[in-house]
C-alpha cells in the first residue's frame, strides 16, 4: 500500500520574493495491485505529487509511506533499495541512444552488478513480454514511438518492481499506439500484480485502464473516487470540463439558443433540459420510448454517446423533455426506479 499523507511541495516563487505551493495538503491511499489514476491539466501538480512516491521530489511537508515504511526516514542506501522496487516510465522515453534495445533494458541490472548470464535470463523474457524480441539489437533511432515506450516499460520492470509509476507515458503516442500500450500495462498489472500509478491529462487513458482516480487542480485534489462514479456524476467544474469531450457535457451555443426558443414556444408546460446517464444493462433498455408512449412526454435528443468503462457499458444522453408537470413527476420517478441518473440542466442552459 502507498500512503501520501498531507503532502506539501513548496518552491521559491519566480520573482524570488515568496513561495509557490505546487502541491497543497494532499492525502492519497493507493491499494496494492490496483491501477490508480492521477488526473489533471498541465500545471495541476500531478507529476510533482506522484514523484513524491519515490522521492524524486522530496516533499516540503508530509509523509510518504510504502508498505508502512516512511521513506523520508530512510538514509541514502535504504532509499536506493526501496527505489529498486518502484519502476518509472516517462513521456519522452529517456532511452540511451548509444545502447540497443537489449542494452537499455539491461542497464538497471548492470548498475546493480548482476552477472551477465543472470541479466540475459531476466531481459529476454521482458523483451518477449513487451513484444520486442525481434528488435533486441536495434537502436532507439530505429524504433517507432510505441516501440520506444515498450523498451521503457521493459526497463522499468527489470528490477521486479512492486510499483510502476507512469508519467504521461502515452501522451506522445498516437491513439492506436496508446490503446496497445494501455493494453500492455493492463496485462502487466494482471499477470505480475504490479501496482500502477498513471499520471495523465487524458480522460481516454483514465477511462480505459484506471480503477480509481483523483483529479487535481492548482495543487489540490478536487475530486476522487471510482472512475465510473466520477464519470457518471462529476462534481467539480474542472472535472466536468475535462469530461466534456468524452461525454458531451457541454452544449454548443447554437443548441442552447434552440432550447431557449423551444421553452418560449411552450410556456404553459414543463420544459426540462436533462442529462441522463446509464450504466450496464440500463444502457440497452428502451426507457426513452417507454416515457414517450406511456407518459406522453415529447423528447428532443440533443447529444448522446455510449462507451465502455471498466468493462461496463456507459451511456450519456442529453435531451429536452416537454410535458405537463404531472407527467414529468411520473417520468422522473420512472427513470429513477430504472437506475437512470438524472441531472437537470435548466439553470446551466439559462445561464
Amino acid at each position: 500500500m502507498i500512503e501520501l499523507q498531507h503532502i506539501w511541495q513548496t518552491y521559491p516563487s519566480p520573482d524570488g520574493k515568496g513561495t509557490l505551493d505546487a502541491v497543497k495538503d494532499v492525502s492519497v491511499t493507493i491499494e496494492d495491485g490496483e491501477i490508480f489514476g492521477v488526473l489533471g491539466r498541465s500545471g495541476a501538480g500531478k507529476s510533482t505529487l506522484v514523484r513524491c512516491i519515490n522521492l524524486l521530489n522530496r516533499p516540503t511537508r508530509g509523509k510518504v509511506l510504502v508498505d508502512g515504511q516512511d521513506l523520508l526516514a530512510l538514509d541514502d542506501a535504504q532509499l536506493r533499495t526501496v527505489r529498486h522496487k518502484i519502476g518509472m516510465i516517462f513521456q519522452h522515453f529517456n532511452l540511451l541512444s548509444s545502447r540497443t534495445v537489449y542494452g537499455n533494458v539491461a542497464l538497471p541490472l548492470e548498475l546493480t552488478g548482476m552477472p551477465k548470464d543472470r541479466i540475459r535470463q531476466k531481459v529476454e523474457p521482458l523483451l518477449k513480454l513487451v513484444g520486442l524480441t525481434e528488435h533486441r539489437d536495434k537502436y532507439p533511432s530505429q524504433l517507432s514511438g510505441g516501440q520506444k515506450q515498450r523498451v521503457g516499460i521493459a526497463r522499468a520492470l527489470a528490477n521486479d518492481p512492486k510499483v510502476l509509476l507512469s508519467d504521461e507515458a502515452t501522451s506522445a503516442l498516437d491513439p492506436e499506439t496508446t490503446v496497445s500500450t494501455l493494453a500492455l500495462l493492463r496485462r502487466i498489472n494482471r499477470e505480475l500484480g504490479v501496482t500502477i500509478v498513471m499520471i495523465t491529462h487524458q480522460m481516454e487513458v483514465v477511462k480505459q485502464i484506471c480503477e480509481r482516480i483523483v483529479v487535481m487542480d492548482h495543487g489540490e485534489i478536487i475530486e476522487r473516487g471510482a472512475v465510473l462514479d466520477v464519470f457518471r456524476s462529476p462534481k467539480h467544474p474542472t472535472t466536468r470540463s475535462m469530461l466534456s469531450g468524452i461525454l458531451c457535457t457541454e452544449l454548443p451555443p447554437s443548441v442552447i439558443e434552440k432550447i431557449h426558443t423551444e421553452f418560449a414556444a411552450h410556456p404553459g408546460q414543463c420544459n426540462k433540459a436533462l442529462r441522463l446517464t446509464f450504466v450496464g444493462e440500463e444502457a440497452t433498455q428502451p426507457v426513452i420510448s417507454t416515457c414517450a408512449t406511456d407518459y406522453g412526454v415529447n423528447f428532443n435528443i440533443l447529444a448522446g454517446q455510449i462507451s465502455e468503462i471498466q468493462g461496463k457499458t456507459f451511456g450519456s444522453l442529453t435531451v429536452v423533455a416537454s410535458c405537463s408537470p404531472e407527467a414529468y413527476d411520473r417520468v422522473h420517478a420512472f427513470l429513477l426506479a430504472n437506475h437512470i441518473q438524472i441531472e437537470e440542466l435548466n439553470d446551466a442552459v439559462v445561464a
